[in-house]
């Protein structure tokens, strides 16, 4: 990029620059030859050496170089003009694809918005809908259970089998919301949110010891990075659970000010998780697609992320999202 800059100008790409430089260098270097030429009689000193080969002609060399010189000079000015162009076809190519992924980063975001959208009216919808009616069905099975005599065991069996097919249908719908939507965001915030997410862990993983800590202003951090956080963490704990065979998993969530930046205006939140378990060839493993489609969540937000895993030592997510404050765009 540097070389296409250097060589056309950034506002008519198409209209190459003069080389002054390269010219200059060319007439003093002419000019240095012309007069140590005359200072040193060069020409009546070449023609006493070659006067015994006249018969070579060699009197009308200096046409001849001076006609290759102008050829190759007119074969350099082509090249450097082709040169040109194709810098500015690149530059042009550049300028589009740029613009091409910048639209569809717009779009993937948009694509983003509008799933976890669904996603929040799904999870409405079954909490409000499902939930109820599978809670009154339960209810009512327990009922019949209780007020049914004991000389119909048959009706109570039934009864109490609803009861519990009800409740566990319940417990799935409930899992699925979670799933749906982060258990607590929308209420209580992501400190909540990620504690909660940590708990079910805990519940599945009971060999694990799981942990988290926090720094700074998590729970105003805005839907977008909340729900980020909270899929990434959703991903990395996934991940953990299939393949690390861990026993210790840390969770560390900061908001801090980003280096150099003023105290008001700039910060950003970190996400670190971390585990004990066997690691990765990062050389030679192929990630799947819900961690790529994370990076790219991230990346959209303007964030980095960056997977470490020394041999044995585990495997380790960085995740670094900048926080716009007071109104100001985050870079």
């Amino acid at each position: 990029m540097a070389l296409s800059v250097r060589a056309l100008d950034t506002q008519n790409p198409s209209k190459p620059r003069f080389p002054w430089r390269d010219a200059a260098v060319v007439v003093a270097v002419t000019l240095a030859t012309a007069f140590l030429g005359i200072y040193f009689e060069a020409s009546e000193r070449l023609f006493e050496a070659t006067r015994g080969y006249e018969h070579l002609q060699l009197d009308e060399l200096p046409a001849a170089i001076l006609a290759l010189a102008l050829a190759l000079m007119w074969f350099a000015w082509r090249r450097q003009r082709e040169l040109s162009d194709e810098l500015a076809r690149r530059l042009e190519i550049e300028r589009q694809i740029e613009s091409l992924l910048a639209d569809n980063r717009r779009l993937a975001q948009r694509y983003m918005q509008a799933q976890e959208a669904e996603r929040k009216h799904l999870a409405r919808e079954l909490h409000d809908e499902m939930g109820q009616y599978l809670n009154a069905i339960r209810m009512d099975a327990l009922a019949i259970e209780q007020r049914i005599g004991e000389g119909e065991p048959e009706v109570r069996r039934a009864a109490g089998a609803i009861a519990q097919h009800a409740g566990h249908v319940y417990a799935s719908v409930r899992d699925l919301i979670g799933t749906l939507r982060p258990v607590g965001l929308d209420d209580l915030g992501l400190r909540a949110a990620l504690e909660h997410c940590l708990a079910h862990w805990q519940q599945r993983l009971p060999d694990v010891a799981f942990s988290m800590a926090f720094e700074g202003d998590v729970d105003s951090l805005g839907e977008e990075i909340s729900l980020a956080i909270y899929r990434l963490t959703q991903e990395a704990l996934t991940n953990v659970s299939r393949h690390a065979a861990a026993a210790n998993v840390h969770v560390r969530l900061a908001r801090v000010h980003m280096p150099g930046a003023s105290q008001d205006r700039h910060q950003e939140v970190m996400l670190e998780i971390a585990d004990d378990g066997r690691g990765a060839d990062l050389q030679r493993i192929r990630f799947g697609l819900g961690l790529i489609g994370m990076r790219e969540r991230i990346e959209m937000l303007g964030g980095t992320l960056q997977v470490a895993s020394p041999a044995g030592k585990g495997f380790r997510i960085d995740a670094r999202i900048p926080v716009a404050t007071h109104g100001q765009a985050a870079t």
